[in-house]
């Protein structure tokens, strides 16, 4: 490997798992249901393998998790790409457990609780220095506050769960799948404690995106059936309504990512209805940003994985992205634009998309194996813009 290029394109991870388990390029390209000349143009490099459902059927086959594909943790280039110290976070995670907590002083839960609106705020931002000044603290007191006599315990676990959450995000931002997953599984033991499957759904959800969808974790498989269990306890509260849309959000991704387009389709739809019951279609306090817009945003990336360019930028230009109160939604959708467009075979255009989205949020588009590997596969492409953003990656 080329050592100026210090992470591998995924097609060549894939032909060094797949020579690893002994399989000629023309089975492991028949038992997923491709040509083999599709596959060796994946594995040379001339086709990105930038498609969820496409990376987990190979990884599936060749036994190996669809982060060793992806080349997750994404490799530390300090130079280019953004970081931030996770000493703190990491020795929080790693040391401490909802039943096993730090012996640490806890504020009253309003304190921590006015800190987790502004972490969530700064997280909207993407300032994630400053999140990572507060965070680890908030969950060291918050595994303690797990502890307490109630009501203080109950919402010292709400206050965990959330927390969790945002620890989720950040880490797979930075691409920490590691951490992330930690996180996510916290989430889960905390919610147990708690006993309330409005909350525990809220969990399930976290858990199920602190990895790669390209693994189709169980976690994330569970979502259809989790979000079933949940609709006999939403009632009248909003936040279960949110976490329910959310949820058949990622049942959606499910569907897609096991090859089930209909029913990710169908998943979608109902989500889709979900939000437009709400008075307010976007409220920006929604949990996860649940509504209108935020569907489009989910929709457009589900088309952009059944490789439906064209539906996908339908889909996008009716987005309003001046109603989607954070950055990272704001990236993400010009992150499956520039997805679309390069399966158009409009880089020009696409390149533009990729700037705006990296400008938003740096480390979500760089760390971003699905944007890595379709920016590799337009590495020849000289326009000034594309290779910018390919430099500050690590691609060229």
């Amino acid at each position: 490997m080329d050592e100026s290029n210090p992470t591998p394109p995924i097609g060549e991870r894939v032909r060094a798992a797949r020579r690893a388990t002994g399989m000629n390029i023309g089975t492991l390209a028949g038992l997923i249901g491709k040509s083999k000349g599709w596959m060796s143009m994946v594995e040379n490099g001339h086709i990105a393998l930038d498609k969820r459902s496409d990376i987990a059927a190979i990884a599936d086959v060749l036994q190996v998790s669809a982060d060793t594909l992806l080349g997750e943790p994404a490799d530390d280039i300090p130079a280019r790409l953004p970081s931030v110290n996770l000493v703190a976070l990491r020795e929080v995670l790693h040391e401490y457990a909802v039943d096993d907590p730090p012996d640490v002083p806890v504020r009253p839960l309003e304190q921590t609780a006015a800190d987790l609106a502004r972490l969530d705020d700064q997280l909207r931002r993407t300032d994630y220095e400053s999140m990572m000044r507060t965070l680890p603290r908030v969950l060291s007191e918050l595994h303690a506050g797990a502890h307490l006599a109630e009501p203080h315990r109950s919402e010292a676990l709400r206050q965990l769960i959330t927390a969790c959450g945002l620890a989720v995000i950040v880490m797979r931002h930075f691409g920490h799948s590691d951490l992330a997953w930690i996180s996510g599984d916290r989430s889960r033991q905390a919610a147990a404690e708690l006993g309330d499957p409005v909350w525990s759904a809220a969990a399930a959800y976290q858990r199920a995106h602190a990895r790669s969808s390209a693994n189709r974790s169980r976690a994330l498989l569970a979502t259809p059936r989790v979000a079933d269990e949940l609709e006999p306890h939403i009632g009248d509260d909003p936040f279960a309504h949110q976490v329910h849309g959310m949820l058949r959000l990622s049942a959606a991704l499910a569907n897609q990512v096991s090859g089930n387009h209909n029913e990710a389709q169908r998943q979608a739809a109902e989500a889709a209805d979900l939000a437009a019951r709400f008075e307010e279609p976007d409220d920006p306090q929604a949990w996860e940003l649940f509504g209108v817009s935020n569907v489009g945003v989910w929709r457009t990336m589900l088309a952009v994985e059944a490789g439906d360019a064209g539906e996908a930028m339908r889909i996008s230009d009716q987005v309003d992205t001046s109603a989607l109160a954070s950055k990272n939604r704001k990236a993400a959708l010009a992150m499956d634009r520039f997805r679309a467009l390069h399966q158009l075979g409009r880089d020009k255009l696409a390149g533009r998309e990729l700037q705006k989205a990296e400008k938003l949020s740096p480390a979500q588009v760089r760390y971003s194996p699905m944007v890595r590997e379709a920016v590799r596969d337009m590495a020849a492409v000289k326009d000034p813009v594309l290779r910018g953003v390919a430099w500050r990656m690590g691609v060229i």
